[in-house]
């Protein structure tokens, strides 16, 4: 028997637990490194009811943030409804008037911008007008 003989399985499971460790650190960094760049999610409340010749009323019903907004944008049909006439005083439960250039069933969408920035789609439907 030589004096050799076990060594070799040993230098192996330490080789085996040294890759295992290394390769969990790598991927840990890489998936921790990812939650980085994920935004949260803002929670407001939106109404948005139909008005006579074309007006539509956006109104901020609540939510957590809805004191953090300082913009409005009402799109419809994928048009910029708020062009020359923005909606920069936003205050919870005053309905803000916006008018359509068309009627009929149009898609309404509302963005909104917040005092960190960001922009987050709150509200999008489709209403006849």
């Amino acid at each position: 028997m030589k004096k050799n003989d076990g060594v070799s399985p040993v230098i192996g499971t330490i080789l085996l637990v040294a890759i295992t460790v290394v390769l969990v650190a790598i991927i840990s960094a890489v998936v921790m490194g990812m939650t980085n760049d994920i935004g949260s999610s803002k929670i407001v409340g939106v109404q948005v009811t139909p008005g006579a010749d074309k007006e539509v009323f956006v109104t901020i019903t609540g939510g957590a943030n809805a004191g953090e907004l300082t913009k409005l944008n009402v799109y419809f049909n994928g048009t910029d409804g708020t062009t020359g006439n923005p909606i920069d005083s936003v205050t919870v439960g005053k309905p803000n008037s916006v008018t359509s250039p068309t009627g009929g069933m149009t898609l309404i969408s509302v963005t909104g911008t917040f005092k960190d920035g960001s922009v987050q789609s709150l509200y999008s439907s489709e209403m006849s007008i």
